[in-house]
């Protein structure tokens, strides 16, 4: 069996001591806490009804997923041409929920004439489902209904956000 020199050694022990602070470093401090995601993924979801319940215009739209904010300006827009509105380009319709400007408002006004964040916050059962590195589900089961509901969040941006639209919206 060969041996190295001293300086060899000490150079391949520096180097290994190098290379595991360096991958320890560079992976999120919570990757393998399964209750710290569980904690971020609750407070995600529980922050945005939360947030609806205090109509809290800009922190709903923060807390939601590209794709449910993409929906919601195509839906408005959709739905401000055919209620006889004139034609507001799609950017101008981002602008507005960015900045929880009128159309926002009233968007969120009406959402929230039929919904009653309560009934999630107060009066169902949280469970856990099935969660992965980029995707988590809540089963959120009223406390008269059968079946729960099914609450997706997903990890963009480094949080997880809240798809609101791949959660209740119905298949288009």
């Amino acid at each position: 069996m060969q041996r190295f020199p001293a300086h060899a050694r000490t150079i391949v022990l520096l180097l290994l001591v190098a290379l595991l602070s360096f991958v320890s470093s560079s992976a999120p401090a919570h990757a393998d806490d399964p209750d710290k995601t569980l904690n971020d993924v609750i407070a995600s979801a529980e922050g945005m009804f939360r947030a609806m319940k205090n109509r809290d215009y800009p922190a709903i739209w923060g807390v939601l997923t590209s794709v449910s904010r993409d929906t919601i300006v195509d839906d408005t827009r959709r739905e401000t041409a055919r209620s006889g509105g004139k034609e507001i380009p799609k950017a101008e319709i981002r602008r507005n929920f960015d900045a929880s400007g009128p159309v926002a408002r009233k968007y969120w006004d009406g959402f929230l004439e039929r919904f009653d964040p309560d009934l999630a916050l107060s009066l169902s059962l949280w469970e856990k489902g099935a969660i992965g590195a980029d995707r988590a589900e809540i089963l959120i089961t009223y406390k008269t209904s059968e079946k729960p509901a099914l609450l997706k969040l997903f990890r963009e941006d480094g949080g997880w956000k809240v798809g609101l639209v791949e959660s209740f919206w119905g298949r288009k």
